[in-house]
């Protein structure tokens, strides 16, 4: 499954970091198992399919939430973040997603969640709460989202009941 290109975002993108790197994806792919090994994340998997633009890592989070084990499965899609084509280069480039920023930006957002739920003494399971997903591949974000206007739907029924 494949996600849906909403916009290009290219690596001119003043907002876009890492466009410098020189590391290969396969050495930041390594790095990205070493983060979540040093996280005690478990079962790790990756989809890994560059010709087709088509990225992702699977993992489960272990945790005792509310006294109880939680077996959670997330999955991260790595962002495509696009060179421009050059057509009067030599020799000319046709327009490609550059992967060695786009794993960069990967490796970047899966270690400031794992650290900011450790820093915080918070949940991995909430630090990645919108990749969730269940045995269908459904990811919770596509469930919530949806429903978002009924949240305070839920808040006034918490409140009858006080």
């Amino acid at each position: 499954m494949s996600k849906p290109l909403i916009r290009k975002i290219y690596t001119d993108d003043p907002l876009i970091k890492y466009t410098t790197t020189t590391i290969p994806p396969d050495r930041t792919k390594h790095e990205i198992d070493g983060v979540l090994a040093e996280y005690e994340v478990k079962d790790v998997y990756w989809h890994w399919d560059l010709e087709h633009n088509n990225v992702y890592v699977m993992f489960k989070i272990e945790e005792i939430v509310a006294g109880l084990p939680v077996l959670a499965s997330a999955r991260v899609d790595c962002p495509t973040i696009w060179d421009k084509a050059k057509p009067r280069g030599h020799p000319p480039k046709p327009e490609q997603v550059n992967w060695m920023v786009s794993l960069r930006a990967m490796h970047h957002f899966i270690y400031t969640h794992l650290n900011a739920a450790y820093a915080m003494q918070s949940s991995k399971t909430v630090a990645f709460l919108g990749y969730i997903q269940n045995v269908d591949g459904k990811q919770l974000k596509e469930l919530i989202i949806p429903r978002l206007s009924e949240y305070r739907a839920l808040e006034v029924k918490e409140e009858v009941k006080k």
